[in-house]
Order: C-alpha cells, then sequence, then structure tokens
C-alpha cells in the first residue's frame, strides 16, 4: 500500500510540472484495486490575492471510504493547518453569487421627441361698419 502511495505521489508531482493548459477535475482518487469511484460533479473556487492563492472544492464522490485518498497537485507544501474542511454553505452562496439573473431595467427615452410648436391664437374683432 506504501508504494502505491508513493507512486502516486511521483505520478502527481510529474503531472504537476508540466505546462500546458488543461480542463479537468483538480486532481484524482486513488482507493484500492478494483474499487468503483466515481464523482458526478465538483465545484472548484479559486481566490487570488498577491501572491497567495485559495483553492476550495467540492466533490459528489461516490465509493469506498477505506484506503481512499483524493490527490491535488499543488506548487507548495502543504500543513495539516493549511487544509479545512468548509461548511456546505460557502459554496451554495457562491454558486448564487455566480448564477444568471434576470434583471429589467426601465429608464425614460434620454431623447424625447419635440413638442410641436404652439400656436399662439389672436382674436380681433372686427367692426362693421
Amino acid at each position: 500500500m506504501r508504494r502505491i502511495g508513493i507512486s502516486v505521489g511521483i505520478a502527481a508531482l510529474a503531472l504537476a510540472t508540466q505546462a500546458g493548459d488543461s480542463q479537468a477535475f483538480c486532481g484524482f482518487y486513488v482507493s484500492g484495486s478494483g474499487a468503483k469511484l466515481s464523482n458526478d460533479a465538483t465545484q472548484v473556487v479559486l481566490m487570488r490575492e498577491g501572491t497567495r492563492t485559495v483553492l476550495s472544492m467540492q466533490n459528489d464522490y461516490k465509493g469506498p471510504l477505506e484506503a481512499f485518498a483524493m490527490v491535488v497537485p499543488v506548487p507548495v507544501v502543504l500543513h495539516k493547518e493549511d487544509v479545512k474542511t468548509l461548511p456546505r454553505t460557502v459554496f451554495d452562496h457562491t454558486d448564487s453569487l455566480g448564477s444568471p439573473r434576470l434583471v429589467e431595467y426601465w429608464e425614460q427615452d434620454p431623447c424625447p421627441p419635440p413638442e410641436p410648436p404652439r400656436r399662439s391664437v389672436t382674436s380681433m374683432r372686427l367692426r362693421n361698419t
């Protein structure tokens, strides 16, 4: 089992050092041989401030928990205090912030049509002479 972990670590390091674009899940699952692993959805939130990057992931993992690991390649060594479990409400809130919205605006026409000129009416009395 220890050899599998070392091999997976070497493979993760090799993948992390490869340059280029990728469109995939931010890591992979490892379990005992013959185990069925599945993930229907992954929600990823990436935040950056200066040189600090925070990656938050929510996975819909289905499979055995015995001898299970999720490997996420990162550019630095993480310590136990660097990894946290967030409540589901954080992802629900983030999802609602990024969801599409329908907004209807009403405004006046900035160029209304010109008003017709006003007619001045002058009354005149004619005298009959």
